[in-house]
């Protein structure tokens, strides 16, 4: 099979020759070591691309290595851009009363918004970004670097709450929400309006049959917001965002890191078809998950924050034929690491989890 037809066949809930192998990769002695080559801010992302190509099935968040630099926007907030990742290090206000009197300017903003416009955590964007070329031939550009035999999420679909959350800071979200409950409600609905019409605007099934849609809601051990907050202001939201990609032809794998059992059945009347990263030190084993939702497709479930930074390989290899062997009968197992493969990770530990992975993944026909 190739790449594509094995997602397909496991979005289709039948069982492919062998389990998909999904990750996002930051860890430039990987590069090199699969390329040969050495890593430059120039050559970046040609070697991240190659080395997905060779060695995943489907991945997401393709962005290569680049400069460390302040990123200051017009509208006060402050970035700081490190190699493949970006955080929020200053916003233009400090209290409560000041986001209060943020949200109906943003509010505004979002309502205006032209074609293509999408909102995260970073701000305002357009899926054209800089280029004349349309996201369908951006994405296609970057499949002709990746090679067609590996399936590229498309961009991925805040719900609308993350962004609200890390823009606000979330002690400030809930003062502010405790203040004003009913202009932060607005403030989530006009996020959520505003990307269920990217999707309306820019979906395409032709491209990729899968997206992922995410709000990281929780930590280690338990939820960031209340149950009940979550089923007001949340839930009822995602359902409509992942109605829309369904209304594409296209599957829903959904992200947040943490521990989400408690909500767990809110996520399957939503309408998902999948979850991820599945952190086995926050209990979301694979195998577990896989009991309790036989249906979903499970993304991740290799841990990445304690095992294949520290662990041995001979313990990586255990982690991987337990994995598969617990959460894989069905074939409904993309399996990588728990978020994606970072600097941390030991390269020895990484290889030993893709060479278990081909020694065990393949089904008998």
């Amino acid at each position: 099979m190739t790449a594509r037809q094995r997602i397909e066949c496991t979005l289709r809930g039948e069982l492919p020759d062998r389990v998909p192998v999904f990750d996002m990769i930051h860890h430039i002695p990987l590069l090199e070591y699969v390329t040969g080559e050495k890593v430059t801010l120039q050559n970046g992302l040609d070697l991240l691309c190659k080395t997905i190509g060779e060695r995943l099935d489907i991945t997401r968040g393709i962005s290569p290595p680049a400069e460390e630099t302040i990123i200051r926007h017009d509208d006060g907030f402050v970035y700081k851009q490190e190699w493949w990742t970006t955080w929020l290090v200053d916003r233009p206000f400090s209290d409560s009363q000041g986001l209060l009197a943020y949200i109906p300017r943003n509010i505004e903003e979002i309502r205006n918004r032209q074609f293509g416009d999408m909102f995260t955590f970073a701000g305002k964007s357009n899926v054209w970004g800089a280029s004349s070329k349309s996201p369908r031939e951006q994405l296609l550009e970057l499949q002709e670097k990746v090679g067609e035999n590996t399936v590229i999420f498309p961009n991925e679909s805040p719900v609308g709450l993350d962004t609200a959350h890390v823009r606000a800071g979330l002690d400030l979200l809930a003062y502010a929400y405790a203040d004003n409950p009913q202009l932060v409600s607005d403030w989530l609905e006009a996020l959520n309006w505003a990307e269920i019409q990217r999707v309306r605007e820019t979906a395409d099934p032709e491209l990729s049959p899968v997206a992922l849609v995410y709000a990281d809601i929780a930590n280690t051990d338990q939820l960031l917001f209340s149950p009940a907050f979550l089923r007001k202001e949340f839930f009822p939201r995602l359902a409509k965002l992942v109605a829309t990609w369904h209304e594409k032809g296209i599957k829903v794998i959904y992200h947040s890191d943490g521990n989400l059992w408690a909500v767990l059945e809110d996520f399957r009347r939503a309408g998902i078809d999948g979850i991820n990263p599945l952190e086995p030190l926050s209990k979301m084993y694979a195998g577990d998950i896989h009991k309790a939702f036989p249906d979903w497709i499970k993304m991740g479930g290799i841990d990445v924050s304690q095992l294949l930074p520290f662990g041995t390989e001979a313990e990586v290899r255990a982690a991987v034929q337990k994995t598969i062997s617990d959460a894989a009968p069905t074939g409904r197992l993309w399996i990588g690491s728990s978020t994606e493969i970072h600097p941390g990770a030991k390269l020895e530990n990484v290889l030993a989890m893709w060479d278990e992975i081909e020694k065990r993944g393949y089904f008998e026909n």
